[in-house]
């Protein structure tokens, strides 16, 4: 390489930087990739065209990134959203959809991520967007000022879609930008897809809702008429009565698995859900209902339990007794009781059925599952949870069933065995795992 070559070449990425002004770039962008794939693809589909596996199961339908249309923005009607925008999204979830908060991720792994949604829009490159003039504090919602926004609404042709007293019941058919149907907000909710801040609505009113039949009304209302028209959209809201879950497990853990949208992941009692996360049923079967409630608490503080699955679960902002009914609702299914399943005592395993089971958990087991530092597996290799953590989490009678006939339980588990193993190789090598899995707990502050 020449002199005059490697100067240029050394030049190359500040003169990307220059002709991209947006605050991330591409390694931003691609650094961002793997969390997009771990969080957003299941949803919006690895390409961003928002036809994720989950995609089919969820209403309103993820945003196909590659339309390059947005529909929470603070620039104008038709303009690409800013940086922030996107992040703000990102780190705040849309209220009302299956898109969730992602504030649990580190702030670099959001901004990281938003670059890949940018690029992915390809919108990474273009300059960055200027939003509208930002708008001074909104008045006092006062009774005339309400009553103004009240006429707006009705002058604006705001009864169409959303309904006369805002319940999301217009006689207008709306469709999104795909022809898809769609449903108009309910305002008395008090849930808006882009925050229910005043400052949140105004944009809205301002900017419109690219890819949505929402128009903005920047040109044709002027501030102090937005600001009226968000006042009597607020005024609509009907604090909702405080009604306890249902006592019946199914029940409350179905109405649970509505609000956030579960099945678009998982499959439910009723047999119908995506395959992006573990079967309901299956997991109802097999787990202890205390380790559902420390899980769903901090998912990740137990790491990616499946390795093989690209996806991995959200920390959603479960309730105390969201948490508990989705724990009684998967050991209802699994129809066990909805206590902690009792673990054996390792001390009367018999020595000579401990080693047995070692041998076979490292001629058949080992080829995709880890026992911690006992017995290793390349990550690449690994096909199926990390067995160390076992115990506690899965109920040691059913796990006879599985090692016997796993295809038994779940006609789709790439779980194989290589060759039949005796009831006698099967009680080893359960013995095995859970003596390591429960020495291991209790060499650890916690557990």
């Amino acid at each position: 390489m020449t002199t005059r070559m490697a100067i240029w070449f050394l030049a190359l990425p500040a003169a990307l930087a220059t002709a991209a002004d947006r605050p991330v770039d591409f390694l931003d962008a691609n650094g961002g990739k793997p969390t997009y794939v771990q969080y957003c693809s299941s949803c919006h589909g690895e390409r961003g065209d928002g036809a994720g596996p989950a995609a089919e199961y969820l209403d309103p339908r993820p945003r196909d990134f590659l339309s390059g249309k947005f529909k929470l923005r603070t620039t104008p009607t038709g303009q690409p959203p800013t940086t922030e925008d996107v992040l703000k999204t990102v780190e705040r979830g849309i209220p009302g959809t299956a898109m969730p908060s992602f504030a649990f991720l580190p702030g670099e792994e959001r901004r990281k991520v938003t670059a890949y949604v940018l690029k992915l829009a390809e919108l990474l490159e273009e300059p960055e967007p200027t939003p509208i003039a930002a708008p001074g504090s909104p008045p006092a919602a006062a009774p005339e000022i309400v009553a103004t926004g009240k006429q707006l609404y009705a002058d604006a042709g705001c009864a169409s879609c959303h309904g006369p007293a805002g319940k999301g019941d217009g006689t207008e058919p709306m469709k999104d930008s795909a022809g898809r149907p769609i449903k108009a907000r309910d305002f008395t909710t008090g849930i808006f897809s882009g925050g229910g801040e005043p400052i949140d609505l105004y944009y809205r009113f301002t900017t419109g809702m690219d890819g949505s039949p929402m128009p903005g009304y920047g040109d044709s209302l002027d501030e102090a008429q937005r600001w009226a028209l968000v006042a009597y959209v607020l005024s609509l809201r009907v604090a909702p009565p405080a009604v306890p879950l249902p006592d019946d497990p199914i029940a409350a853990g179905r109405q649970v698995a509505g609000k956030y949208s579960c099945r678009g992941c998982h499959v439910l009692d009723d047999g119908k859900g995506g395959d992006v996360g573990a079967d309901f049923r299956l997991a109802g079967q097999k787990l202890d209902p205390m380790w559902v409630r420390g899980f769903l608490r901090a998912p990740h503080a137990y790491g990616k339990i499946y390795p093989w699955r690209p996806h991995r679960m959200p920390q959603l902002p479960l309730g105390d007794d969201e948490i508990d009914a989705v724990a009684r609702y998967l050991a209802a299914i699994g129809q066990r009781p909805d206590a902690a399943i009792p673990l054996p005592d390792p001390t009367t395993f018999p020595a000579a059925k401990i080693d047995a089971g070692k041998n076979t958990y490292v001629l058949t087991c080992a080829q995709c599952h880890a026992l911690g530092k006992i017995v290793q597996t390349p990550l690449a290799a690994q096909q199926g949870p990390d067995l160390i953590r076992a115990a506690g989490r899965v109920d040691y009678e059913w796990a006879r069933g599985w090692i016997t006939d796993p295809r038994k339980y779940d006609s789709r588990t790439k779980m194989l065995i290589p060759t039949a193993l005796s009831a006698e190789d099967v009680d080893s090598v359960r013995m095995f795992i859970w003596k390591s899995s429960i020495e291991a707990a209790s060499a650890v502050p916690g557990g």
